[in-house]
């Protein structure tokens, strides 16, 4: 069975954009150099010298003279990672830190012998973004010909002096830059890391940005120089070490645009500074570097505590299964069922547009995606005559406009899908756009319906009243999705449908 597997990725050298990765696990730290490097006469061609680290001193090796490129210089922002190998810590010589990613293990590919050298540095290549972006994979095993065990045997000595004194615990950080301030998370709370694109905005609010679709997973993205600054107003941007850093937790997951990922850091507990009393409620100290630069150690969850109420409940749209949505398993069929409680859905509505405000219990929706892979069923008509690939299952996508009798518009290239389920079935609801999400507490029952509406007035069993932003009150129909999947969906399909008294039984 194919399992994921975290990795990192660095870059080896800029101008070729050659790209190399490590598994996650051998990455102890990743930093800047520290100091200069001095050089150790007579060492082996690949070694750049040697670097003090706190308090033990690492090799470290030149990656591009040890793979074999024309040019293996480094400028002064070149970074180190940090690898365990035989007991031993060694540094690695990259031009930058990419991104942290997470890939199946059927997407590594083995390089074969007959394409290798002999020493079989790249072992591998992990194949991403459906195979339009390859990764070289480095194993660690094969860095070295000779054996590792007489290897520079000051590292060892430099370790066995540091334990000598009073025992010392150790954190490891993921460090970023905001508006010219570095700060510091714990490693732990740190999924991954990946580029700034593809933010949908559709639920901008104060310090949230939007969302990311992650694996399935709806992310909401915060903007860091809200969060952390008084630039309550600015916008996040996008620019070339703009990054997103994925935190989670047991309840949720949010991501965080950060200017640039400085480093993975570990930090002794002896450096950490306390901040005054009254002053620590978001933060766990602070930590200056040998350069003088100073490190916020942030308490990301106290940091958030504001918005968790928002960032949970639009992670909660995405779908997926934590132990607050719960999620079970079908007996009969095998196949896991999607369920989620909304934090805020009790009187809460997703209102949207097909010509026409319309709205949809919150609770009753799983996710909302953009309309760019619907296709379409030959010689099907009528109000479903799509169906898209969600994810491996293939979903009817049913068009709000069509089944409600509106005429159809042109330029639909911004079209929402609204992901629903019921008795069984997933379903797609296409729709104009987003409007907003709209907390009412009360509902009224549907008057007579117009012609136009009539048929499908089991659908259309309550309405609210909605507060438009220009400050008017504007009555609008809520789609009861279930009755829309039972009645019309699955009797189209020609689905056998209960009786009425067993359907109320099962309500």
């Amino acid at each position: 069975m194919s399992q994921e597997q975290l990795f990192a990725s660095f870059v080896l050298d800029r101008e070729q954009d050659l790209e190399i990765a490590l598994k996650a696990e051998q990455v102890a730290e990743a930093t800047a150099i520290q100091g200069p490097i001095r050089k150790l006469p007579g060492s082996i061609d690949f070694l750049e010298g040697i670097m003090h680290l706190r308090n033990d001193v690492i090799p470290v090796i030149n990656l591009k003279k040890r793979l074999g490129l024309a040019r293996s210089d480094y400028d002064q922002a070149a970074k180190v990672a940090v690898v365990a190998l035989h007991n031993q810590r060694f540094g690695l010589l990259f031009d930058d830190i990419r991104e942290v990613f997470r890939a199946d293990t059927s997407a590594i590919t083995p390089i074969s012998k007959a394409l290798q050298t002999s020493d079989r540095v790249i072992s591998s290549l992990i194949k991403l973004d459906e195979g339009r972006r390859a990764v070289e994979l480095l194993d660690l095993k094969h860095l070295f010909n000779e054996d590792l065990a007489d290897l520079d045997q000051s590292t060892t000595e430099s370790r066995q002096q540091a334990q000598s004194g009073p025992p010392v615990t150790y954190q490891r950080c993921v460090v970023f830059s905001c508006a010219g301030q570095q700060y510091g998370v714990p490693v732990e709370c740190a999924q991954e890391i990946t580029f700034c694109a593809d933010i949908d905005t559709m639920f901008q609010t104060g310090v949230i940005e939007g969302a990311l679709e992650l694996r399935g997973k709806t992310v909401p993205i915060l903007n860091s120089r809200s969060l952390l600054t008084d630039e309550t107003e600015t916008p996040a941007m996008a620019a070339e070490d703009t990054r997103i850093l994925i935190l989670s937790s047991d309840d949720y997951a949010i991501g965080i645009i950060v200017d640039e990922i400085r480093d993975i850091l570990t930090i002794a507990s002896d450096q950490i500074l306390p901040f005054p009393s009254g002053r620590d409620e978001n933060v766990n100290g602070l930590v200056t570097r040998p350069n003088g630069e100073n490190i916020i150690l942030l308490d990301i969850h106290r940091l958030i505590c504001d918005q968790i109420d928002s960032i949970k409940s639009m992670a909660k749209i995405g779908g997926g299964t934590n132990k607050e949505t719960g999620g079970g398993t079908d007996e009969a069929s095998g196949t896991r069922q999607h369920t989620s409680h909304h934090l805020i859905t009790e009187n809460c509505y997703l209102v949207f547009a097909i010509g026409k405000h319309y709205a949809i219990e919150l609770k009753d929706v799983r996710e909302i995606i953009e309309n760019n892979g619907s296709m379409r069923v030959p010689g099907a008509s009528g109000y479903s005559t799509g169906v898209i690939n969600l994810r491996g299952e293939v979903v009817p996508v049913v068009n709000l406009r069509s089944f409600y009798h509106y005429p159809q518009r042109d330029g639909s290239d911004t079209d929402k899908l609204i992901i629903c389920s019921g008795h069984g079935t997933t379903v797609a609801l296409k729709v104009d756009q987003i409007v907003t999400i709209y907390k009412q507490e009360q509902y009224h029952s549907t008057p007579s319906l117009n012609k136009q509406l009539s048929d499908r007035k089991d659908t259309l069993d309550r309405l609210i009243e909605y507060l438009t932003p220009d400050g008017l009150k504007e009555h609008v129909l809520v789609v009861n999705t279930h009755n829309l999947i039972r009645n019309h969906l699955q009797a189209e399909a020609g689905h056998h449908t209960l009786p009425e008294e067993e359907l109320n039984d099962l309500s």
